[in-house]
């Protein structure tokens, strides 16, 4: 049951529907619309990928240590997570899924840490999976134009079961897949997440409908398992929270002190067992991915509202500009400058354009009676507020497991909810061009926000000299052509329903010649406002002599830096992360999922050597022969003419750097006990032992003693890593804070481990389940429809 004006929303069922909507478009014009979000992604894409086809801002590495190129100029200033974090994980879980292996460890940052369970790798996503089909310098760039069509289709399919024609459709889809959310993250797994939002929204709008509940539900479930796959846990929570909002508001409206009529209790539980089956199929990532998560920096609770608010503060005010513009606080392009707020481009790219907000403003006011778009509508204002208002953040940020969410990250779900509200606008404008009600609220919304665009061309543009006062004044460009064709849109429709004979004329073809204006100006400003923001190579991770030279010299060793910091230019050795693409070992992550034992262990020892600048960077500095032993590290590499850690021995110079070795140092090594059985201390010296790996995430060694020896291993202590002694399992225990080791006994021994979290066997049982359950649904289904008894049949179309 749809609520509202019945001549507006009525669907086929009216007159101007049916011309609208083509009665019933055929296959054909779905394939039209898709083909339509094809060429947009493209739009975008093209001239991104004119420098080589693999996507990604690689050339940011050319600013760091033995990759560094004098001369280079970094594209995106801010896109280094998609060249030091985000590709070379990717790149490691196809070479691994290439060599017949599940992509579960990474053994090149730090001391080895999860691949698949990190949340930021998305090994198991939909567009990850297609991508594993392509090689690999295709690999990435498959997966970013596969997010993008995820957005675009989804969003037309919900605006479709929303009973909204073709052109309002296309409109909604457009918009979300090129917004600012979708192109500022793209490469993230943000963006990733945020792309199946419109068939995660069409899934619970069917299901509250009732009907082939079994089928919908399905795919619900398929849906939240898909974005739980996807890969971040902070997007993926903020996308429920919108869910939840939507479906509060939508199922309250069916309250009879509302004066609704319909069902409740049925769809509530419909959608609760959809929710819980999509936890289910998730559930191989949900509950080893939760092990990391909580032994992780990131899960350090709030404290006090101000400082809740000093490190996760809400959106600044003046921010909300940027939903009608691309770059009133400029971009982080080589072309231009970014001077607003710090937290970086992509945490406050939130436009839809003009035309998007106008639209979607006259949605909530001609189609208000409709409970989707007050649900729609409610849900724009709880983005809003979370993203925007400091007391918000401050109370969600005192909330058990979801506080340290970055809050400001609710711009994502609104410019989702916008696009959608758009499109509603855009159909209402189509089918009643002549309506007063929508004429007035488009219009007197384009004239208000070119009111805003003057006050803000007069009063909002601040004191900027040169340069900066160039890139917000060309900010204003887009907004005021858009805002400029509205009103024109709008007085052209003014003009055509007063003559006498507009009788003669289809108000359909009015509304559509209107609509399809819009949509070319909409779709011109998207693609001009993304395409700019990103770069590709057809050298993907391309080495330096100084590299080569590197590799050769650690070989499967383990690399500590010195003492100068690896995070800003211009760093030492490999970036942090970009490691995993070159296959060497630092002892150096940047990964938001960084065990927070990593940096007790460190400060633990290593009293006035540097190192460890915030909660995502893991950079400690290798000043002693003492610290690398202890963590496994064989050489050290500093900047050249700069003595290396005490005890160490020169090896060798590779460009500016000067390479150490450390004698004695290996990732495993045997130490006797110490008197009376007691373990030795952690910093005791061992003796080496050789390590062979049928996989990264296996280890295989041999001792021979004639008395008890520990085998320390420097390996990352996370949930997932056994151990067996001679074909028996043995318990690992905590060395050093953040390593493991095992008590052998005298003799010849043969000591395997093996990563596999058991929390992942029972995500894989889980998941097992929940498809046992719907395949045993659909055959019973199927099995009662063959009787071909209407009752039953009923009964059973779940």
């Amino acid at each position: 049951m749809i609520d509202g004006d019945p001549a507006q929303v009525r669907g086929a069922a009216s007159p101007v529907s049916s011309h609208a909507d083509g009665a019933r478009q055929s296959g054909w014009t779905h394939v039209a619309c898709v083909a339509w979000l094809v060429a947009a992604a493209l739009g975008v894409l093209a001239p991104v990928l004119a420098h080589g086809a693999s996507f990604g801002s690689y050339d940011v590495l050319s600013q760091f240590g033995v990759l560094r190129q004098p001369g280079a100029v970094v594209h995106n200033l801010q896109a280094g997570d998609q060249s030091d974090q985000i590709i070379p994980w990717a790149t490691l879980a196809w070479t691994q899924v290439h060599h017949g292996q599940l992509p579960l460890w990474n053994p090149y940052e730090a001391l080895g840490m999860p691949l698949a369970f990190n949340w930021q790798t998305a090994a198991f996503s939909v567009p990850s999976l297609i991508g594993y089909l392509f090689p690999l310098h295709l690999a990435f760039t498959v997966q970013v134009i596969v997010t993008l069509l995820i957005a675009g289709t989804g969003v037309y399919v919900l605006c479709r079961v929303l009973r909204l024609g073709t052109l309002a459709s296309v409109f909604a889809a457009t918009v979300f897949e090129l917004s600012g959310p979708m192109i500022g993250w793209l490469g993230w797994p943000h963006s990733a997440v945020l792309s199946w939002s419109g068939w995660l929204f069409a899934a619970a709008l069917l299901v509250v409908r009732g009907g082939h509940r079994l089928r919908y539900v399905t795919l619900l479930s398929l849906t939240i398992a898909a974005m739980v796959y996807a890969g971040q846990a902070e997007v993926l929570t903020l996308g429920g929270i919108a869910l939840l909002v939507f479906l509060v508001v939508l199922l309250v409206q069916r309250s009879r002190w509302l004066g609704g009529s319909g069902p409740i209790r049925r769809p509530v539980m419909d959608l609760s067992v959809g929710v819980v089956a999509g936890i289910a199929l998730g559930a191989p990532l949900l509950l080893p991915g939760s092990q990391v998560i909580s032994g992780s920096q990131r899960a350090v609770p709030g404290g006090d509202p101000a400082e809740i608010l000093q490190g996760n503060p809400a959106l600044p005010l003046p921010n909300l500009v940027h939903i009608i513009f691309q770059g009133f606080d400029g971009l982080p392009l080589s072309s231009s400058h970014w001077f607003g707020y710090i937290g970086g481009y992509s945490e406050t790219a939130a436009y839809v354009g003009v035309i998007a907000v106008v639209l979607a403003v006259t949605a909530v006011g001609v189609r208000r009676g409709r409970s989707e778009v007050v649900a729609f509508g409610a849900l724009c204002v709880v983005m809003l507020a979370v993203a925007f208002l400091p007391p918000v953040v401050a109370v969600l940020g005192r909330l058990p497991l979801v506080g340290t969410v970055l809050w400001q990250r609710a711009i994502l779900p609104l410019a989702f909810g916008l696009a959608v509200l758009s499109g509603v606008g855009m159909d209402a404008l189509v089918r009643s061009p002549y309506s007063r009600s929508v004429r007035r609220w488009a219009g007197g919304g384009f004239v208000s926000v070119a009111l805003v665009l003057v006050v803000l061309w007069v009063f909002g543009r601040g004191d900027l000299a040169g340069d900066l006062a160039t890139v917000r004044a060309k900010s204003f460009i887009w907004p005021a052509v858009e805002a400029a064709l509205g009103i024109g849109v709008v007085a052209s429709l003014t003009w055509l329903h007063r003559r006498p004979e507009r009788e003669a004329s289809s108000p359909v073809t009015v509304g559509r010649l209107a609509g399809v204006s819009l949509l070319v100006c909409e779709t011109a400003f998207l693609v001009a406002a993304g395409a700019p923001l990103w770069t590709s190579s057809s050298t993907p991770f391309a080495s330096t002599p100084e590299i080569v030279a590197l590799k050769s010299t650690v070989g499967s060793s383990v690399v500590g830096l010195g003492g100068t910091l690896c995070v800003l230019p211009p760093g030492l050795g490999i970036p942090e992360n970009a490691q995993v693409a070159y296959g060497v070992q630092e002892l150096a992550l940047y990964d938001p999922m960084i065990p927070s034992a990593y940096y007790s262990s460190w400060r633990a020892v290593s009293r006035d050597s540097p190192g460890i600048p915030d909660d995502s960077v893991y950079c400690p500095g290798i000043t002693t022969s003492a610290l690398a032993r202890l963590y496994g590290v064989s050489f050290v590499v500093e900047r050249a003419g700069t003595p290396g850690p005490s005890g160490a021995v020169f090896d060798r110079t590779i460009g500016d750097e000067d390479v150490y070795r450390i004698p004695d140092s290996a990732v495993a090594t045997l130490s006797p006990l110490a008197a009376g059985g007691r373990l030795p201390a952690d910093d005791a010296p061992g003796t080496p032992v050789s390590v062979t790996h049928a996989s990264p995430s296996k280890w295989k060694l041999h001792s021979d003693s004639d008395s008890p020896e520990v085998l320390r291993l420097r390996l990352t202590d996370v949930p997932g890593w056994h151990a067996t002694v001679d074909g028996r399992p043995v318990p690992l225990e905590k060395f050093a804070g953040v390593m493991l080791q095992v008590d052998l006994p005298a003799g010849h021994h043969t000591i395997e481990l093996y990563y596999w979290p058991s929390r992942f066997t029972l995500g894989l049982v889980l998941a097992g389940c929940a498809i046992l359950g719907f395949a045993t649904a659909f055959a019973v289904a199927w099995s009662l429809k063959r009787r071909h008894d209407p009752d039953v049949r009923s009964t059973v179309d779940l």
